[in-house]
Order: C-alpha cells, then sequence, then structure tokens
C-alpha cells in the first residue's frame, strides 16, 4: 500500500490510497468520505477549540478571582474578630456579673412574692372576718341614728336651758344691781 499527494483543491491537503491487488495491478480507490471525515472532524475542532481554551482561561481566571475574594473576606473577618475579641472578654464578665445580680434579684423577688401570698392569704381571712362583721353595723347603723336622735333633742333642751337662764338673768339683773350698790365688796 503506498500514499500519494494529489493537488490541493481546499484548504486540508488531500491523499489518495492506492491499492496493489494479488495481481500486482494497482487501484485507486476514493476513500473521499473518510478524508472528508477527517477534515470535518479537524474544522469542528478547530471551533472547538476557539471556543474551549478561552473559556478554560476565563473559567481560571473567575476562579482565581473567587479565591481572592475568599481570603480577602476571611482575612477582613480575622482581623474583625482579633480587634472585637479583647473587649468581647470585658464584656463578657460584665455580662455574667450582671446575669449573677440578676439571678440574685430574681430569687429575692421569688421569696417577696412568697412571703406576698402568706400575706394575701392573711388578708383573705382578715376580709372574711371583716365581712361577717359587717353584717352588725346594720344594728350599729339604727343604735347611730337612735345616739343622733338623742343628741338632737339634748341639743334642744340645752338651747330650752339657755334661754331660760338668759331670761332669769334679765329678770334678776335689774334688783341685783340696785342692791350690789349697797353692799361692801
Amino acid at each position: 500500500m503506498s500514499r500519494s499527494q494529489t493537488p490541493d483543491t481546499g484548504n486540508a491537503p488531500s491523499t489518495t490510497l492506492s491499492v496493489v491487488a494479488k495481481g500486482g495491478l494497482q487501484s485507486t480507490a476514493g476513500n473521499d468520505g473518510v478524508e472528508r471525515l477527517a477534515i470535518a472532524f479537524e474544522r469542528s475542532a478547530k471551533r472547538w477549540e476557539m471556543v474551549a481554551y478561552p473559556a478554560m482561561v476565563i473559567f481560571t481566571l473567575l476562579a482565581l478571582y473567587g479565591f481572592y475574594q475568599i481570603y480577602s473576606v476571611t482575612r477582613e473577618m480575622r482581623m474583625m474578630a482579633e480587634q472585637l475579641q479583647p473587649q468581647m472578654g470585658d464584656h463578657m464578665n460584665r455580662l455574667t456579673d450582671s446575669m449573677q445580680t440578676l439571678t440574685a434579684n430574681i430569687a429575692q423577688m421569688s421569696r417577696n412574692i412568697h412571703a406576698m401570698q402568706g400575706r394575701v392569704a392573711e388578708m383573705a381571712t382578715d376580709t372574711r372576718a371583716m365581712a361577717q362583721k359587717m353584717d352588725h353595723l346594720d344594728n350599729m347603723d339604727k343604735q347611730m341614728t337612735s345616739m343622733n336622735q338623742s343628741v338632737q333633742a339634748m341639743t334642744l333642751h340645752t338651747d330650752m336651758m339657755r334661754w331660760n337662764m338668759a331670761t332669769m338673768n334679765r329678770t334678776i339683773q335689774r334688783p341685783m344691781n340696785f342692791m350690789n350698790s349697797f353692799m361692801p365688796w
């Protein structure tokens, strides 16, 4: 089998295969289909190379940029954590102290509420006793009304006594004035 070059008809070089048969005759078989397939594959590969290589370069650049962004964010977060860390310790200590104070205050409030419950129970019993004694107030009200009437009667009689004394004073005053002029004292 031998390979020979044919004149160039297109962009790709063209080759033909010649086959030597058993009888010594040389035949040229036109394998144009295989050649055209090879040429089309080569052109297609060149087109894909025009797309794939720039895509790979762009992907690599994007990956590098993403790595840079992640690195810068983590670096900034580390710096921020380092700046906050000393203050955070102080704040956490204050928070712990405040929580302990709050716990003590809540415990005191709980004790106070418990004591209040006992006092409220006592108040309830006292209120019940007062309600029972309030029933006696009606009787006391009647007695107070009677006493009020008696005081009014006493006031009236006292006023009458005052009037009688004033009248008696006027009646006795003239003769006594006359007699007082004779007395030595």
